[in-house]
Formats: C-alpha cells, sequence, structure tokens
C-alpha cells in the first residue's frame, strides 16, 4: 500500500484490479456453500483487550496472495506475473518471505528458481489457513496487538475474488481467536473508476448479516463502537467525489441498523491544509472532520531523520493540537521502509527508503511516543510488494532474481521490534530515539 503515500501514483492494488472485471455491477456475496463465513466458534482466548483502541499498535494485514493449487483456482497472485514459465516471469514483490516455519502442503514450487543450497523456491497462499495462522502465532509470540484487515471494495464486489478475500477474513478471525489478538476491517475504496457507493454500503452490511463481524468477541471496539477503518475518501488519484464521501461517512456513523461504528478516516497527512495528495475541493474539510478519528498516510512521506522530522512539525503535532480538544483519535502511520523497482520496473535500487537495521522505523515510534500518540498504525504486516513487511522475510532469497533483505538483520528482527515499540507505546518500557541496547543484545 506505499503507493499510496506517492502523490500522483497508482496505488498498488488499483493496477491489479483494473486488469480483472471487477466494476461489472454488485456480484452475488457469498453461496451456501462456503458456510465458514458464520460465526467462529472454535478454540479463543482473549489475551489482547478487544474493547479498545488505547494503547494498541495494529498492522494492516493484506492477506492479497495466492499460488496454484491452493483451492482458489489462479496462479502467483500478488507474488508476480508468468512466474510458472521460467523464461518469461517477472517478480512484483522485492522482498522474499522466510517459509521455513510453514507446512509444506501451504507452499508451491516456483519452476526453475531454486534457494542458494539448491532446494525449490516456494511462496505460501493466504488463500490457505496455515500460513495465516502462522503469522498471528507469530503476532502472539512478539507482542504485537493484531491488525486491520485490508478489504478492498472493488474485490469484495467481484463475485471470484470475493471467495480468496472471505477465505482470508475467515482465516484472519480464527488466527485472532487462537492467539488472543484483535482484528478489525479497514474497507480500502482504491479501485478504478465507476464503483458506486451502494457497493461498500452493500459489503458492509453483508460483514454485518452474514459475517457477523460485529458480534465477534474479538473484532475490536472503541467507546463501546465497532471499529471500522475507511481507507481512500479524498486523495488526488481516488475517483470519490465530496457527495460520495459525505454519503459514506453518513452512513457508517448514522444508518439506523448499520451505523454507529467508530469510524477512522485513512486519509492523506495534508488533510488539514488541503495540500499534498489531498483534494483541494473546501468540501472536504468537513468530510474530514467528520470522521471519530484520523489515520493520515504517512507511508513514504519521508525517507530519512530530517523529512521524518519536517512531518512531525507540518502534520503530526498539528493534527494532535486539533484533535485532541475535540476528543478525536489519532492513529498516524509507521513503516519500516520501501522498495517497489521489481513491481515498478525500475532500475535496482531506486525506489529504495533504506530500513537502517530498524533505526528508520523505532524512531517513528520514538516520535510518536513523545508527541503522545496511544494508536499505531503500522503498514504492513506482509506488503513484500512494496517492501513495507514487518514478518518473517529471508536474508538468502532465491538465486537469480533482484530481491531485497534484511540487511543481514535476523528474518523476525521487525516482528520484535513492532512488539517492544508497542511497549514503548503503552509506556512498559522506557522511551528512547533509538533501538534500545537490551534489545540489540538479543542479536546473533
Amino acid at each position: 500500500m506505499q503507493r499510496r503515500g506517492l502523490p500522483g501514483a497508482t496505488p498498488a492494488v488499483t493496477t491489479w484490479l483494473l486488469g480483472m472485471t471487477l466494476l461489472i455491477g454488485l456480484a452475488a456475496r457469498v453461496s451456501a456453500d462456503e458456510p465458514w463465513l458464520g460465526p467462529y466458534s472454535g478454540p479463543s482466548r482473549d489475551d489482547v483487550d478487544a474493547s479498545t483502541l488505547d494503547g494498541k499498535v495494529l498492522c494492516g494485514y493484506q492477506g492479497w496472495f495466492n499460488t496454484p493449487g491452493d483451492g482458489w483456482g489462479s496462479g502467483f497472485v500478488h507474488w508476480g506475473r508468468g512466474l510458472e514459465s521460467p523464461d518469461r516471469r517477472h517478480f512484483t514483490v522485492d522482498l522474499w518471505p522466510d517459509v521455513s516455519e510453514y507446512a509444506p502442503e501451504d507452499l508451491c514450487d516456483i519452476p526453475g528458481l531454486k534457494m542458494p543450497d539448491g532446494s525449490p523456491a516456494r511462496l505460501y497462499s493466504a488463500f490457505r489457513k496455515g500460513p495465516v495462522l502462522t503469522h498471528f502465532r507469530w503476532m502472539r509470540e512478539y507482542g504485537i496487538d493484531g491488525v486491520f484487515l485490508s478489504r478492498f471494495a472493488g474485490e469484495a464486489a467481484d463475485k471470484n475474488r470475493a471467495r480468496h478475500v472471505n477465505q482470508v477474513l475467515a482465516n484472519v478471525r480464527e488466527g485472532c481467536h487462537r492467539e488472543g489478538r484483535v482484528w478489525a476491517m479497514m474497507l480500502d475504496l482504491s479501485v478504478g473508476r465507476g464503483l458506486p457507493t451502494k457497493a461498500v454500503m452493500d459489503d458492509w452490511k453483508f460483514l454485518c448479516d452474514q459475517v457477523r463481524v460485529r458480534e465477534d468477541s474479538r473484532y475490536l471496539r472503541h467507546q463501546g463502537k465497532p471499529v471500522v477503518l475507511l481507507w481512500g475518501l479524498g486523495f488526488q488519484d481516488r475517483p470519490w467525489t465530496p457527495e460520495q464521501g459525505e454519503e459514506l461517512v453518513r452512513f457508517f456513523k448514522e444508518d439506523t441498523k448499520y451505523g454507529g461504528v467508530y469510524l477512522i478516516g485513512g486519509i492523506d497527512p495534508h488533510w488539514r491544509t488541503l495540500k499534498g495528495a489531498s483534494r483541494r475541493d473546501p468540501a472536504w474539510s468537513a468530510i474530514y472532520r467528520s470522521f471519530d478519528a484520523i489515520s493520515p498516510w504517512d507511508a513514504g512521506r519521508y525517507r530519512d531523520d530530517a523529512s521524518m522530522d519536517r512531518l512531525r512539525k507540518d502534520v503530526w503535532e498539528g493534527d494532535i493540537a486539533e484533535l485532541k480538544p475535540l476528543g478525536k483519535g489519532y492513529m498516524p502511520t509507521a513503516f519500516p521502509g520501501f522498495s517497489w523497482d521489481n513491481l515498478m520496473r525500475k532500475k535496482r535500487g531506486t525506489t529504495r527508503i533504506p530500513r537502517r537495521e530498524g533505526e528508520f522505523f523505532w524512531r517513528q515510534f520514538a516520535i510518536f511516543r513523545d508527541l503522545g500518540v496511544r494508536t499505531v498504525f503500522v503498514g504492513m504486516f506482509d506488503e513484500v510488494d512494496e517492501g513495507t513487511a514487518i514478518y518473517k522475510v529471508t536474508n538468502s532469497p532465491p538465486v537469480g532474481p533482484y530481491f531485497l533483505t534484511y540487511e543481514g538483520m535476523p528474518p523476525d528482527w521487525y516482528l520484535r521490534l513492532t512488539g517492544a515499540a508497542t511497549r514503548m507505546i503503552r509506556g512498559e518500557i522506557a522511551a528512547s530515539p533509538k533501538i534500545p541496547a537490551d534489545l540489540r543484545s538479543t542479536l546473533p
């Protein structure tokens, strides 16, 4: 989702969505042969408090990966194009996941591609439950509270792709129950032109009526209301109008049956001034201020300490000064680094925002702690497409294609950092502008 942070750029998923038949009207929702979308009734634990956003660090979770033979019926979706053919394949990810803890039956070989030790290069699918449950086990082990599950409006409206996103939802929900994490919906409006507001509202009705998300004990609530992150209104490169934005906000907050949510707006950081990538129409000002909380999409807005400090002064400090007296929430974005060379077919290294062995990531949390921020969105848990993933990534990727690594840091380094940063945000450990020495001392 980093692409969203680059003014004028096409959002990461939009390019892919435009290649599919997604805007052909509202497709039928889940069929009777998909009973797994009913309320969850398996083993459950409640380690993380699901009644509040306060003191939470929550990761964006894409779950948009597929592999041949995963049960959905497609190829290597979101991993690349033509991966089945060694002579024409093109990867669209810049990081390679560490799949050593996934069950063999959940992995798929890439024909003709080898790891440095000569073993087959393999990838996972989030359509299968095993990898997703592994991700949520990691969240529990490293002290990460939970996720906002990305659900793209265009995908949910497409009968075929809806099978995938609904299965991923079921996997995520089960992972949260089994590992005591929390989850909430991130309804993403990054779609091609022409999708009506009715599609977004109908999908939320489906989630309430059939999936019954509001009744799920691990679904995140705040101030007694179910939390929804509505992402994508007001950006210059999104087609939504102020009238549509007002209609959607009014539905989620005021509808007598489906409203009453705690609505977070995922919007451009310059929402107060209508600059940056925000649309200039003054009507957007009132829409932005009608949210219960603001989550500025900060990823990609800075690449070093100096530009980070400028955003602190220009955005974060002013946002808090306006929102806090109004009793509105604030959830800025932290991201570990970035790269989309493969996705955008760029020269190697030209799009990279260096991770600096985690110091870039940690410094954002240190600033948020200094500003009194109590809720942080991490973008993202699993997005290797744009190099923002924090889950386990290998430092020994397949031989041949170009991939970045975690700069020699352990595969779980960013899981460790996120868990420790969560404790810092909550005040459980001392604030530190740099990664604490005791955390670095655990390195091999």
